[in-house]
């Protein structure tokens, strides 16, 4: 499927059925993947305020699947749909019918409307700006 600039497709990553666009997927691009990058805070300290965590559970994946759209993408629809995306995988990894599933779900509302509202200067704009 086609959303904006990138073609998407649903895979398994680590026993979790992700969306994810093909060139995260292409294994001659997991050297890029990797320098592109990172986990859901801005680095050092940042960190420490955006955990890859919530109550328990990992979004990390998420975080690295928006990192790479952020890093591809070239429009300002790539951004909106990335941010839709990690909002997707992020309840993905979430919702598991444990108790704290409210709390997770207000988190992840939380870091995706930072991104959504709050993520321009670190969207890549197809290599201008970025990690």
């Amino acid at each position: 499927m086609i959303m904006a600039g990138y073609y998407m497709t649903e895979a398994e990553i680590e026993g979790w059925n992700l969306l994810v666009p093909m060139s995260y997927l292409d294994h001659n691009m997991q050297g890029e993947i990797e320098k592109h990058t990172g986990g859901c805070g801005p680095g050092r300290l940042g960190d420490w305020f955006v955990p890859d965590t919530m109550w328990g559970e990992s979004i990390f994946l998420a975080c690295r699947i928006h990192d790479w759209m952020y890093h591809t993408g070239t429009t300002l629809e790539d951004k909106r749909v990335a941010d839709k995306v990690f909002l997707w995988n992020m309840v993905v990894l979430i919702d598991d019918g444990e108790f704290l599933d409210n709390a997770r779900l207000r988190r992840v509302m939380t870091y995706y409307q930072a991104v959504s509202f709050g993520g321009n200067d670190c969207f890549n704009n197809g290599g201008e700006n970025g990690k």
